[in-house]
């Protein structure tokens, strides 16, 4: 009985050994797994926004082209790239914006290439992009840039003061994916709340005339702040800066305004929801009930064959119709397109038809050229010395010989001299008069008597 309980407490042991291995060996690890976007989230990138705008009283519109402009008094997010393609939007868009109009652009002047904005007095740098030119290496400013520099130093001295330089800053090392999960471990565990990822404060400095919200408020941004300044001599109405640099700035333009932003606007579904981005969104595009916002995308058309089929549809399926039928008048046919008529020989009459019919549509001259000589040879026995006299001379004779009304003189002389200018029409009619006239010559002879 002693080796059985051995054994079995032997295996015991060897199982709670292994168990103890197994839990000594394995940690466990909490992963966070973002759920999926589902609904009108998973086709519309502006689906947080809209609700955002439908909870202030706004209303969202977004467009492929700056034709035609929002209505006075709205609010226009411009993206778009390719918006001043045609030379006369510029004016227009102008135009709209001091009539009233509020115009959002992301950092104004910073690609080099928005010569259709040079009347907006607003400038930026974009954190993410590398400088142009190398500060060592760049020639030294004329006298106008120096003052307008002094004077942008002189506007903007409170913020340095304040914030620092965010242009010399060195943005913060982004955390990897594992890293921020280990800290937000270790960060439950010891009861400490940590900083949402990649945010900063962001305030309304003193010189902000028209605060968006109470004055004095402060916003949570997760987003990238870029440097902005006014150009001559403009003053901001309205400023958003924080430790990175400044987010935004409005200035005045004509009786509406223009709000740049540096680098660019947290709008997707997801940022929007992070800190007070959805906060800063509204007070950037001035978000108000019954306001419009409209955001002008990249420049798109319809495609040319949507377009054809819009515009000329009619035309477009004749011309389909056309080339249909084209194509199948030239498929492979098992047989003939019409029945084969029987093998037979022809008579002579039918032979000599076909032969004039195929003369005809091919040579009408040589038809008419051939009757006259059977023309000749029928008359040429019935007038003496033919071959001296003239062809009107000939016919009268013809018809002296021949009984009354049997041929028209004049209309055979007509049908003889048929120039060089007629056509194929007028040559067969003559060609049928001489051919009239033979064959009455033809039945004068045969009635003559013999003697």
């Amino acid at each position: 009985m002693k080796g059985p309980v051995v054994v079995r407490a032997l295996l015991a042991l060897v199982l709670l050994a292994l168990v103890a291995l197994v839990v000594h060996k394995t940690r466990w690890e909490e992963v966070e797994v973002d759920d999926e976007v589902r609904g009108k989230a998973a086709t519309d990138s502006y689906y947080s926004l809209r609700h955002v705008l439908q909870g202030a009283g706004g209303t969202l519109q977004v467009e492929s082209s700056l034709e035609p402009l929002p209505p006075v008094g709205a609010t226009l997010l411009l993206e778009s790239t390719l918006w001043n393609i045609f030379p006369e939007r510029e004016a227009r868009l102008r135009a709209w914006v001091e009539s009233g109009g509020h115009l959002v652009l992301l950092s104004p002047h910073s690609r080099g290439d928005d010569d259709g904005l040079r009347w907006v007095p607003l400038s930026s740098v974009d954190p993410r992009r590398k400088p142009l030119v190398d500060p060592k290496r760049a020639k030294p400013a004329s006298d106008a840039d120096s003052d307008d520099e002094d004077d942008d130093e002189s506007d903007d001295g409170k913020d340095k003061n304040k914030d620092g330089d965010a242009s010399k800053r060195k943005p913060p090392p982004q955390q990897t994916e594992q890293q921020r999960r280990r800290a937000e471990k270790v960060a439950r565990i010891l009861g400490v709340k940590i900083p949402e990822r990649g945010c900063a404060t962001f305030t309304e400095t003193a010189a902000t005339t028209t605060p968006a919200f109470e004055p004095g408020r402060s916003y949570r941004g997760c987003t990238l702040a870029g440097s902005l300044r006014p150009l001559n001599h403009v003053v901001p109405g309205w400023l958003l800066t924080g430790p990175r640099g400044t987010l935004a700035m409005r200035v005045p333009v004509g009786r509406g305004d223009v709000t740049g932003v540096s680098p660019a606007l947290v709008l997707g579904n997801q940022e929007l929801l992070e800190g007070d981005n959805a906060l800063i969104a509204a007070a950037v595009l001035q978000v108000a009930p019954g306001r419009a916002l409209w955001i002008v995308e990249d420049e798109a058309r319809e495609p040319i064959a949507r377009w054809l089929w819009h515009e000329a549809r009619t035309p477009l399926v004749l011309a389909l119709a056309a080339v249909a039928l084209a194509l199948w008048r030239l498929l492979v046919r098992f047989g003939p397109r019409e029945a084969v008529p029987p093998q037979a020989r022809r008579s002579m009459g039918e032979q000599v038809r076909g032969t004039g019919q195929f003369i005809a549509g091919t040579d009408a001259r040589a038809l008419h050229a051939a009757t006259r000589k059977a023309f000749e040879d029928s008359a040429r026995p019935r007038v003496e010395s033919w071959a001296e006299r003239e062809d009107a001379d000939r016919l009268a004779a013809l018809a002296q010989s021949l009984p009354a009304n049997s041929i028209d003189a004049a209309a055979v002389l007509a049908s003889l001299q048929v120039g060089a200018g007629a056509t194929n029409a007028q040559i067969l009619a003559a060609t049928a008069v001489l051919e009239q006239a033979r064959r009455a010559i033809l039945r004068a002879s045969a009635a003559r008597p013999t003697h």
